[in-house]
C-alpha cells in the first residue's frame, strides 16, 4: 500500500503537504555562518576573502545527484499510482508477465523482436561478476541492455506483431521477417515421438555434443522422457526452469534434425519448426548475465553455424564469451568453494564456448575476445559423471573435445603471431618454425588419447591439416616452391580436400559453414600453388586435390543453394588455371575484371578460349591429347554441374588480386578473409 506522501505526489487533485524542497547550495562555512554564498567556483567570495578552506566544489557536484534521485522518486510514485489503478489479472498471470501484457497497446506497429530482446535483456546484474585489477567504474546497466538487444537483433529473425501482414512493414524486408502468427503457426504441433527424438538426441550427442559438451547429455534425455509431460502444461503455469529445459531441448532437436534431414530419405521433423518453437521459450534466458544466458547464446550459434544464415555468428558468440569472463568462467580463483561437479560444469562450459569463438573469429578474420594470457582454468574431465547411471550414457566420454580444445590454443596463438599488421611477414618469418613445431607434437600426442584407427582420429587430423594452413598460407608469397614449408602448405590443403570427400561418403557427415570456409580455402590455397608455380608443381596427387574439392563443394551446393556461388567461383579459377597450364599469357585478374566489365558471367567453354571443355569434362573440341591438365578435367566423379557464374563473379575478381599479385616488388598481397568473400557473395542476406 502507498503512503499518503506517494498519492500527493502522483495525484494532481490532492494538495502537496510538503513545499518543494531545494537543493543545498551554499558551503558549510557560509550555511553555519549564515551568510549568503554566491556561485563562486572553486571557492567563494567570503571564505577566498577569510583564506578559509571551502567545499563549494563538493556541494555543487551534488546538488544535480540529489534532484536526480528526488525526480526518480517522484517518477517512481506517480508510476506507483498509475499501476495501482489497472484491473487485477487472473492468478495464473505472474507479475513480470502482468506488467509485460497491461504495458504495450494493442495497435502497436513496432519489431516485436523488442519484446524477445526485452525478456532476453532484462538481466540480474547484481549477480557477482569478474572484476579485472584494471577495472573502473561499473558502466551503466542500460548499456548491457543495449549489447544485448543489438547482438540479439544481429542473430534472430525479424519479427512483426500480427497486425500488419504487410512484410513491407518490417524492418529489413527478407525472407528472414517473420511475424508473431507465423512464430506460432510454423511452430511444432506437437513434441516428437520417442523414437524421432531418440533419433536427434543420438544425432547431436554423437557429431555436436563430441565437440562441444557444454550440456549433459543425462539432463537432455530426462527433457526428452518429460517432453509430454511439459508440452501439456499451459504455458502460464511452467517454471523458469521448465522453460529454459524446453528451450534447450528443442534447439537440440532442431540441430539433431539437420543431421538426420541429411541421410533420410523418408519425413523428418522441420528443423526450422523445432527452432521456432524453442524461440516461445526464449524469454526464460532473461538473465543476461547467467550460465543459462550463456548455454542459449551458444546453442543459437551452434544451430545457425548449419542454417541457411551465418549472420550474426560472430557477435553473439562473442557476447557469450565476454559474459563468461565477465562471471568469471576464465579464471581458477573463482572455483574456489564451489562443487566438483559445478565447477566440471563451468569448465565444460568456458571452453566450449573458447572453442567456438576461436573457429568462428578465425574463420572470418575477426578479432578474438580474449588473449590466452588471461585464462588460467584448467580443462575440464575427459568423462562426465552426474551419477551413479551417467558412465553408460552416450556422450558422457568427452576425449575428442578436450584434443580439440588444446588444439584451439595453438590456432589462438597463430592468429596472434602471424595475422598481425604492425609488422611485416618477413619479420613474422622466424616465428614459423616454432609454431610447426607445436603442432606437430600436437599431432604425435594425438595417439595417447585416441586410439588408432577411431573415426575420431580422422577427424582430428583433418583439423590439424586446417591449422597446418592457416599457418603457412600467409607466407606463400614470400617462399620459393623449394621451400619444405610450401609443400607442407600444399599437402596440407589437398588434405582437407580429401579428407571432406571421405567425410561426405558417410552417411552421417552434415556440413556447417565452418566446413564450407575450409573446404573453399583449401582449394583456392590450391589454386593459388598451382597458377604462381604451374608445371612445376602440377601433379596427379594435385589433381586429384582439386577435383575432390570441386566435388565436396558440388555436393554442399546440392544441400544449400548459398554454397553454389562458392562452388561457382571456384570453378571459374580451376577453368583459368587450367588455362594458364596451357601456356596463356593472360593474368587471371585480367581475365575476372573483363567479364565483370562485360556486365555478365562467361560460359565455361569461354573462360578456356581455343580450349573447348566444359566443366564436366566433356571434349567439344580439339586440344593435345597428351595434356596433363585435359586427364584433369575429365573427372572419374561425374564433374559439376554448369551454374550461373553471375554471382560468383565479385569472389572471382576479389581472389584474383591475391593469386595473380606480383611478388617480385612491393608488399605481399593477403588472401581476403573469409567475411569479405561472404559479403561480395550476398550470402549474408540468404
Amino acid at each position: 500500500m502507498m503512503s499518503e506522501t506517494q498519492y500527493s505526489v502522483s495525484s494532481p487533485l490532492v494538495t502537496p503537504v510538503n513545499p518543494r524542497k531545494r537543493g543545498r547550495t551554499a558551503c558549510t562555512r557560509c550555511k553555519s555562518r549564515k551568510q549568503k554564498c554566491d556561485d563562486q567556483l572553486p571557492i567563494c567570495s567570503n571564505c577566498r576573502k577569510s583564506g578559509a578552506q571551502c567545499d563549494k566544489a563538493d556541494v555543487a557536484d551534488e546538488a544535480p545527484s540529489i534532484a536526480y534521485t528526488r525526480a526518480l522518486e517522484e517518477r517512481v510514485a506517480f508510476l506507483e499510482s498509475k499501476l495501482a489503478q489497472v484491473p487485477t489479472p487472473e492468478a495464473t498471470t505472474t507479475p513480470r508477465e502482468t506488467a509485460s501484457n497491461y504495458s504495450v497497446p494493442s495497435g502497436r506497429d513496432k519489431n516485436a523482436l523488442s519484446d524477445v530482446v526485452a525478456h532476453v535483456s532484462l538481466g540480474n546484474f547484481e549477480a557477482p561478476a569478474y572484476v579485472g585489477p584494471s577495472s573502473g567504474l561499473s558502466l551503466a546497466l542500460n548499456l548491457g541492455e543495449m549489447v544485448q538487444a543489438t547482438v540479439w537483433n544481429k542473430m534472430l529473425p525479424d519479427i512483426q506483431d500480427g497486425y500488419t501482414g504487410n512484410q513491407a512493414n518490417c524492418i529489413n524486408p527478407s525472407p528472414r521477417c517473420i511475424t508473431v502468427e507465423d512464430l506460432l503457426a510454423h511452430s511444432a504441433k506437437e513434441p516428437p515421438s520417442d523414437e524421432q527424438g531418440s533419433q536427434m538426441l543420438k544425432a547431436y550427442t554423437s557429431q555436436l555434443h563430441s565437440k562441444y559438451p557444454f550440456l549433459e547429455p543425462e539432463e537432455l534425455w530426462k527433457l526428452h522422457s518429460e517432453r509430454l509431460v511439459l508440452a501439456a502444461k499451459p504455458t502460464q503455469t511452467l517454471t523458469r526452469v521448465e522453460r529454459f529445459g524446453i528451450f534447450k531441448l528443442y534447439l537440440v532437436y532442431a540441430m539433431g534434425a539437420t543431421l538426420v534431414q541429411l541421410t533420410q530419405r523418408g519425413p523428418v521433423l522441420s528443423p526450422e519448426a523445432l527452432y521456432i518453437t524453442a524461440l516461445q521459450h526464449i524469454s526464460a534466458a532473461r538473465e543476461s548475465r547467467t550460465v543459462q544466458n550463456i548455454e542459449a547464446m551458444t546453442l543459437l550459434v551452434m544451430f545457425h553455424l548449419r542454417s541457411t544464415s551465418s549472420h550474426g555468428l560472430w557477435y553473439m558468440i562473442g557476447l557469450a564469451m565476454r559474459t563468461s569472463i565477465d562471471l568469471g568462467l576464465h579464471r581458477a580463483a573463482h572455483e574456489q568453494n564451489l562443487a566438483g561437479p559445478i565447477v566440471q560444469r563451468r569448465r565444460r562450459l568456458f571452453w566450449s564456448v573458447y572453442s567456438l569463438e576461436r573457429t568462428i573469429a578465425v574463420s572470418l578474420g575477426r578479432p578474438l575476445s580474449i588473449a590466452d594470457n588471461q585464462i588460467d582454468v584448467e580443462l575440464p574431465n575427459a568423462i562426465i559423471n552426474g551419477s551413479p547411471s551417467a558412465s553408460i550414457i552416450v556422450g558422457n566420454d568427452i576425449t575428442l573435445a578436450l584434443v580439440l580444445f588444446k588444439l584451439r590454443r595453438i590456432e589462438s596463438k597463430i592468429h596472434h603471431s602471424v595475422y598481425r599488421t604492425d609488422k611485416t611477414l618477413d619479420a613474422l618469418r622466424p616465428k614459423l618454425d616454432r609454431l610447426h613445431q607445436r603442432l606437430k607434437f600436437w599431432r604425435d600426442s594425438l595417439t595417447d588419447w585416441i586410439p588408432a584407427g577411431h573415426p575420431d582420429l580422422n577427424y582430428a587430423l583433418l583439423l590439424y591439416n586446417r591449422a597446418l594452413r592457416l599457418l603457412i598460407q600467409p607466407f606463400l608469397p614470400i617462399l620459393p616452391a623449394t621451400d619444405p614449408f610450401y609443400g607442407l602448405c600444399m599437402r596440407a590443403a589437398g588434405d582437407i580436400c580429401q579428407a571432406h570427400k571421405r567425410l561426405h561418403q558417410t552417411l552421417d557427415y552434415g556440413h556447417s559453414f565452418i566446413a564450407v570456409q575450409t573446404v573453399f580455402v583449401a582449394g583456392v590455397t590450391l589454386l593459388y600453388g598451382l597458377w604462381t608455380q604451374g608445371n612445376a608443381l602440377w601433379s596427379v596427387a594435385l589433381s586429384n586435390d582439386i577435383r575432390a574439392c570441386s566435388l565436396v563443394l558440388f555436393v554442399m551446393g546440392e544441400r544449400a543453394p548459398w554454397v553454389r556461388k562458392y562452388r561457382d567461383a571456384f570453378e571459374v579459377l580451376v577453368n583459368a588455371a587450367m588455362e594458364k597450364l596451357q601456356d596463356n599469357e593472360a593474368g587471371l585478374a585480367e581475365m575476372a575484371s573483363a567479364q565483370m566489365r562485360a556486365g555478365k558471367a562467361p560460359c565455361v567453354a569461354e573462360s578456356l578460349g581455343g580450349q573447348n571443355h566444359d566443366i564436366r569434362g566433356n571434349e567439344t573440341g580439339t586440344h593435345p591429347a597428351d595434356s596433363t591438365s585435359d586427364q584433369f578435367l575429365m573427372s572419374e566423379d561425374g564433374g559439376i554441374a554448369v551454374g550461373e557464374f553471375e554471382g560468383a563473379w565479385p569472389m572471382v575478381a576479389e581472389l584474383a588480386n591475391w593469386i595473380d599479385q606480383d611478388t617480385e616488388g612491393g608488399s605481399p598481397v593477403w588472401m581476403p578473409n573469409f567475411e569479405l568473400l561472404q559479403s561480395l557473395s550476398g550470402t549474408w542476406n540468404e
